[in-house]
């Protein structure tokens, strides 16, 4: 691409990147180290259909838009008659631009980043261990056949790999550690890993950060597994109202259960009394068939009745009243 094409475009991708900044409140910050095209257009068409577009282009280009979006735009501004239109400055977009270093992509979304970050670290591609980078992580060649002829022997002993000959080809006899996580790749590394036919890393868009309304969430943050995160809440939730429910305390996390209880005991006492009003009924409690009817009183001496044993409490199916 020539200078002056470049030049051309830039009005272009500098709108787009305003107009986006108006439009979205997250933007999602992704590593591209070692990246190739083919993968950015991969991940490109994965996040379009899911509502996400990834914006890849100089970083002087974004801050230079970026210090524009935050203030109010002048009326002497090259674009101001397009731009006007996307309203007052945006202060809060400022936090912003101590994420745009090194070389880095920015997807406009509204989808929430914890449901996005999966989608976009999933796509990795093999690659070979290429001088000069640096490995993230161990390399060994495990023992056994190599696949190459004896003639290379002198290329294995150098490096001091343990090896034997059999059955006409080169076997690694134990473990080697070619690389070390952080150790940069050096001309006999890389040469050896290719001969074995190896690609070690792979390497693929990192979720870096995130910028959310004004707020910045770390690549910490934004790793959070929120199902996690609800489990523990809920688990907390259950001991509070244990606590508060065995020191007679009445909070947010107890009163349900306090009512729940109330409730099954004035469920039983209409049971027993033949008292059932609608909340009996809603909730499929079984009702007596017919009510006590008085005994009729008469001239004749009362006989003692013998004495009715207590009826047990009755546990009341909630029906999913308090639920």
């Amino acid at each position: 691409m020539g200078k002056k094409e470049t030049k051309d475009k830039k009005p272009a991708q500098f709108k787009k990147i305003y107009e986006l900044l108006s439009k979205y409140t997250q933007v999602i910050i992704v590593g591209l180290a070692n990246v190739g095209s083919k993968q950015v257009q991969d991940i490109r068409r994965i996040l379009a259909k899911r509502n996400a577009l990834l914006v890849i282009g100089k970083n002087t280009l974004f801050k230079k838009v970026l210090a524009t979006r935050v203030q109010d735009l002048p009326e002497g501004h090259e674009y101001y008659e397009e731009l006007k239109k996307f309203g007052a400055a945006i202060k809060e977009l400022d936090v912003l631009k101590n994420q745009v270093a090194g070389k880095v992509g920015f997807i406009f979304t509204d989808t929430a980043v914890f449901d996005l970050k999966s989608v976009i670290e999933e796509n990795k591609v093999e690659t070979p261990a290429r001088v000069g980078a640096v490995a993230p992580i161990d390399v060994v060649i495990p023992p056994g056949p190599t696949g190459m002829d004896p003639a290379s022997i002198q290329f294995f002993h150098a490096l001091q790999i343990p090896t034997k000959i059999e059955k006409g080809q080169i076997q690694i006899t134990k473990d080697f550690v070619v690389l070390k996580t952080g150790q940069k790749v050096g001309q006999s590394q890389a040469v050896l890993l290719q001969k074995l036919g190896k690609k070690p890393f792979l390497y693929g868009m990192e979720v870096l950060s995130c910028y959310d309304n004004g707020s910045i969430l770390n690549k910490q943050q934004v790793s959070v597994n929120l199902n996690d995160v609800l489990a523990k809440f809920q688990k907390n939730v259950t001991n509070i109202s244990a606590i508060s429910l065995a020191n007679g305390w009445v909070n947010e996390a107890s009163a349900p259960h306090v009512l729940a209880n109330a409730f099954k005991e004035l469920a039983a006492i209409g049971l027993q009394s033949g008292f059932i009003f609608d909340q009996i009924k809603q909730s499929n409690a079984p009702a007596p068939t017919s009510a006590p009817v008085a005994a009729k009183v008469e001239d004749k001496p009362a006989q003692q009745a013998p004495a009715k044993a207590e009826e047990p409490e009755e546990d009341v199916d909630m029906g999913g009243l308090f639920d």
